[in-house]
C-alpha cells in the first residue's frame, strides 16, 4: 500500500545544506521509489513524500534523525491510489518567503488538528511549484 505523507518542520540548515539535502534526497528516494516535493522558506521546511508506506516511514526517521530539521510534525499522512508527484523524486524550485505564512498558520494553530482547506492550499502550492518549467525532476 502506498502513503502520502506531509510534514514540516523548523529549518536549522544553511542553503548549502538544503542544495545537499536536494541532491541525496533525490536519489535516496528514486532508490525507495517515493516521489514528493519540498518547499522551504528563511525558517522552515514543508515537504510531500509518496511511496511504498515502509519507504516513506524509513524516511520520516531519517528526517526525524537530522539535526537540519527540529520540532517535526506531521500534518497528514493517508493511504493513496495515486501519487501527486508520480513524475519527480523530489521537485524543489528554491526558497520562498510566500509560503513562510501558510507553514505557519499551519504551525501555529490553536486546534489540534490543522486545518483542511489549509492543508489543501498548501499542497496546491506545492503542486504549482513543481509544475514549473525550471524545477528539476
Amino acid at each position: 500500500m502506498e502513503g502520502s505523507l506531509l510534514y514540516v518542520s523548523q529549518r536549522m540548515a544553511s542553503d548549502a545544506d538544503v542544495d545537499d539535502i536536494v541532491a541525496v534526497s533525490r536519489a535516496r528516494n528514486a532508490r525507495l521509489q517515493v516521489t514528493g516535493a519540498l518547499i522551504t522558506s528563511p525558517g522552515r521546511f514543508a515537504q510531500i513524500l509518496e511511496g511504498p508506506r515502509a519507504a516513506v516511514d524509513e524516511l520520516m526517521d531519517s528526517i526525524r534523525r537530522d539535526p537540519r530539521h527540529a520540532e517535526v510534525e506531521v500534518l497528514l499522512y493517508d493511504a493513496i491510489d495515486g501519487r501527486r508527484f508520480p513524475d519527480w523524486s523530489l521537485a524543489y524550485s528554491g526558497a520562498s518567503v510566500f509560503v513562510d505564512g501558510l507553514i505557519r498558520i499551519l504551525v501555529e494553530r490553536t486546534s489540534p488538528q490543522p486545518d483542511p482547506h489549509h492543508l489543501r492550499r498548501l499542497i496546491d502550492v506545492m503542486r504549482g511549484f513543481a509544475q514549473a518549467p525550471h524545477v528539476a525532476r
